[in-house]
């Protein structure tokens, strides 16, 4: 098990004019854990993080945001980041994520118009900067109430051992997230011992307005 530390603080609102129409969870923890998360294998720390979600009704969504960033293992910033992958999937029959049933699966590469990369101002942990990422999706992706989601978000590496990409924690959701260790198998589940992601599902811009605030955090490699 890698040893994961995170110091943050955290003010991000999201607004709209039917608030059940999105779902959002914020990184509001200071000194609680961040994870690091792949977009595909071979990659030093060879796992990929999902964190559950369910809306209290039916949306489209057209975007994704998160929050996260370079570990500073070497680099401050994303420079060692070649894309991004999104994933969401349905619940298979443990309650895990169904790998078998992707409902969206969109990479984006560093520069590609669809994907904003913003540095909120604050410095991780490790000295590292911490950006917001929007991604507009190819279309939009209806989403039904009461149903039990999983989203992923990982990172093409350039250096496959040099910084990985840490996803920001949350204490706002169930404590449940799940690891996919690339070894075949399928998702694992772990809960209540670590945070939740932070990430939202966005519906169209004419109904909603997101406002980034101040995030810091770090995940920081054991040597």
């Amino acid at each position: 098990m890698y040893t994961k530390t995170l110091t943050a603080v955290a003010l991000i609102g999201l607004t709209g004019a039917a608030n059940a129409n999105f779902y959002s969870q914020t990184s509001d923890q200071p000194s609680t854990q961040s994870f690091f998360s792949d977009a595909v294998s071979g990659q030093f720390f060879s796992q990929r993080m999902a964190d559950n979600f369910m809306l209290d009704s039916a949306a489209s969504a057209t975007s994704i945001a998160w929050w996260g960033g370079s570990q500073n293992f070497n680099f401050a910033d994303p420079t060692n980041m070649l894309s991004y992958t999104v994933e969401i999937y349905t619940s298979d029959l443990a309650g895990a994520p169904d790998l078998a049933n992707v409902l969206l699966s969109q990479t984006v590469s560093i520069g590609d118009g669809n994907l904003t990369a913003s540095a909120t101002g604050a410095t991780l942990f490790g000295g590292g900067n911490e950006y917001a990422y929007t991604l507009n999706l190819d279309s939009a992706l209806n989403l039904d109430s009461g149903v039990q989601y999983w989203i992923s978000v990982g990172a093409t590496l350039d250096n496959t051992f040099g910084d990985a990409w840490v996803w920001s924690g949350s204490s706002q959701g169930d404590l449940v997230n799940a690891t996919d260790f690339f070894d075949g198998g399928e998702y694992t589940i772990f809960d209540p011992t670590f945070n939740d992601l932070a990430f939202a599902i966005v519906p169209a811009p004419s109904t909603a307005v997101v406002a980034f605030g101040f995030l810091g955090m770090s995940a920081r490699r054991r040597r």
